[in-house]
């Protein structure tokens, strides 16, 4: 179930040996992953490593700026902070100004549903250490090499955020059907086509073609990437 987020993309062999490649880089180090929603493999991944065998100095978790910044209050010491581009309330690139103002020692990695230009340049002028795009969590190992890079004290932009991507046909004016909005929401949980299917009792080819309607519709190219929209539009909560 961990791994239900990335859509099959990596098996979990791969990201497993990934996993455990981040949390030797991070060794005894304080480290802070503050995600929304939850079940962006990004915090599933760190959740599946924590534990009495962590070898990780401190491992926290937020949703929220306000909860991320109460965290890093409550521990001493510079934090590496893995956020995503959107929290509960509002952008992570708040989270990290407010980091970045409080101590230039936290080094702070955010982790891009959209490319765009000005989020790239946005996120750079905010102090961030390093850019990953999101859909590259699971394809490559583009979030292991900018941890390497961040402990050497370089800063590191995914290759893949370095062009423009086509545009998305997009139909924003438009509204998702109550069937739509139901398949949303257990994309949004983590659900496979196949479990999508058993839930709302269609089949598993059904439950692909409406998640692949719901991309189109609302302009993004990945599971994770709905599931924000969908928060952002109130579709899912």
């Amino acid at each position: 179930m961990v791994y239900r987020a990335l859509d099959g993309v990596a098996d979990r062999a791969v990201l497993e040996a990934r996993r455990d490649l981040l949390l030797c880089l991070l060794r005894d180090q304080q480290v802070l992953v503050a995600v929304y929603p939850r079940f962006l493999a990004l915090s599933l991944a760190f959740r599946s490593g924590a534990g009495d065998g962590s070898p990780l100095k401190t491992l926290v978790f937020a949703t929220s700026a306000a909860e991320g910044l109460a965290q890093l209050a409550q521990a001493p010491g510079p934090f590496h902070l893995l956020v995503s581009e959107h929290l509960a309330d509002g952008p992570g690139l708040d989270l990290i100004r407010a980091a970045k103002a409080r101590s230039p020692e936290h080094r702070c990695l955010l982790v891009l549903t959209h490319n765009h230009r000005v989020l790239v340049q946005a996120a750079l002028e905010s102090g961030a250490d390093a850019l990953v795009q999101e859909e590259s969590l699971g394809r490559t190992g583009a979030l292991v090499f900018a941890v390497e890079q961040v402990l050497k004290g370089h800063t590191f932009v995914d290759p893949t955020l370095e062009q423009e991507p086509p545009e998305v046909g997009a139909e924003p004016l438009s509204q998702l059907t109550p069937r739509e909005v139901s398949v949303l929401q257990l994309v949004a949980h983590g659900l496979s086509n196949r479990e999508i299917g058993e839930q709302l009792l269609i089949a598993t080819t059904t439950a692909r073609d409406h998640v692949q309607d719901i991309l189109r519709r609302l302009g993004v190219r990945s599971r994770a990437a709905a599931a924000v929209e969908g928060v952002r539009r109130g579709y899912c909560h």
